[in-house]
């Protein structure tokens, strides 16, 4: 692959990096500055639809040819093509580096093949997103001599219930790394508890397209909308407890959008409680504006977020939110624009849903109220600049 080393096309040299640096050690770079783009290959686990995985191919579709010149590996296929697709639709060179399988056999191969893909393509930054990626491609990079940028995304994982030493050796590869960006102030505060000094960390909110509020459903039936993939950490079972108890005149219903490995147990809940006639099971969702236009508000019982995109794009067309109060939930969901719940109390979250299905005028006004605060807070072009300055700021540092 041919490198991409001038912006425009001129019959001057271009300065040298360090001299460029040296004009400007915020690490920031003005367009006629920047005499490359700089190479960066992103490395994550999978690309199965969530909001962490979105947000990636956000990044890659706004920056990918005119901010940077980025590449993606990931570790396995997705058993859900759609964002492939998308990544290999706007051109970004995508390595897959092990076929699905027996996890072992998959990081072996995928260990194997890295250092193969870093040597052949020589990134100027190995940016890794989440947990299982940083553990494999940070250490290798470091040990080949690349700087590491990681994108710290949650303030738990699922990687939190493995061995100690699992765990240990992912908050070592993070610390390798010469800045980390984190979505949120409690992921970043969380990051700095794992070892990593402040001073390497940068809060980069996530991005989202300005959109128009969309005016809630006139239909009499009040929707709950529940858009997460059905993993343990997500609250499915404990929104499921809640309905069981809750007791209105009001007719309702809610929409449970995505898929995952526990939705059979969520159906068996659901079937249990006698709940069947309520709770219908939308699966993927490709058209997210769609499956909100037909929901009154959005509701989401995690155990623990970083920064929901599914509040988030709830927020932004409309919709009042119901949110555990965990992790970076509180830096969004409030009393202006929301209501948020103890994760340990399903009383408080039946009550919760109560109100917010019984009472249309507050609807209307948290509604209003989270569009216009999602509009201010998560503005696209600041999720850009922010990751795109930061790449810019570890070639800096990189080079000191």
């Amino acid at each position: 692959m041919t490198r991409v080393r001038r912006i425009v096309v001129d019959l001057n040299p271009a300065p040298p990096i360090d001299k460029v640096a040296d004009q400007n050690r915020t690490g920031r770079f003005t367009p006629t500055e920047r005499p490359f783009l700089p190479r960066v290959l992103f490395v994550i686990g999978s690309l199965e639809p969530g909001g962490s995985e979105r947000q990636l191919v956000t990044l890659l579709e706004r920056s990918h040819g005119s901010r940077i010149d980025a590449r993606l590996a990931v570790l396995f296929q997705a058993a859900d093509v759609r964002l492939t697709e998308t990544v290999r639709d706007i051109g970004v060179p995508l390595t897959v580096l092990a076929p699905r399988g027996n996890a072992y056999v998959q990081g072996a191969m995928a260990a194997g093949r890295l250092p193969w893909l870093l040597h052949a393509w020589r990134p100027d930054v190995v940016y890794t997103w989440l947990e299982h990626g940083t553990f494999l491609a940070a250490p290798i990079a470091r040990v080949m001599g690349l700087p590491v940028m990681v994108a710290r995304r949650n303030v738990s994982g699922p990687y939190a219930t493995r061995p100690k030493p699992f765990v240990h050796a992912i908050f070592g590869a993070e610390r390798l790394a010469l800045l980390v960006t984190a979505n949120s102030k409690a992921v970043a505060a969380e990051a700095v508890r794992r070892g990593i000094p402040s001073g390497r960390v940068r809060v980069i909110a996530n991005g989202h397209p300005a959109v128009e509020k969309m005016p809630l459903p006139a239909s009499e039936t009040v929707v709950l909308g529940y858009l997460a993939r059905m993993r343990p950490e997500k609250g499915h079972r404990r929104l499921v407890r809640a309905l069981a108890t809750l007791e209105t005149r009001v007719d309702w219903r809610v929409n449970l959008g995505g898929d995952g490995p526990l939705r059979g147990e969520i159906e068996a809940d659901v079937k249990r409680h006698g709940l069947g006639d309520r709770v219908q099971f939308t699966g993927p969702v490709d058209d997210v504006a769609a499956f909100w236009g037909e929901c009154d508000a959005a509701v989401l019982l995690s155990d623990h977020e970083g920064s929901p995109n599914a509040l988030i794009e709830a927020a932004a067309l409309g919709r009042p939110l119901v949110a555990t109060r965990v992790g970076g939930v509180p830096e969004f969901v409030n009393a202006t624009n929301g209501l948020l719940v103890d994760p340990t109390d399903d009383t408080a979250v039946a009550l919760a849903l109560r109100r917010m299905i019984e009472d249309r005028e507050l609807r209307q006004r948290l509604g209003a109220a989270a569009h216009r605060h999602a509009m201010r807070q998560f503005s696209i072009e600041t999720f850009v600049e922010g990751h795109c300055g930061a790449i810019d700021e570890c070639l800096v540092l990189s080079r000191r």
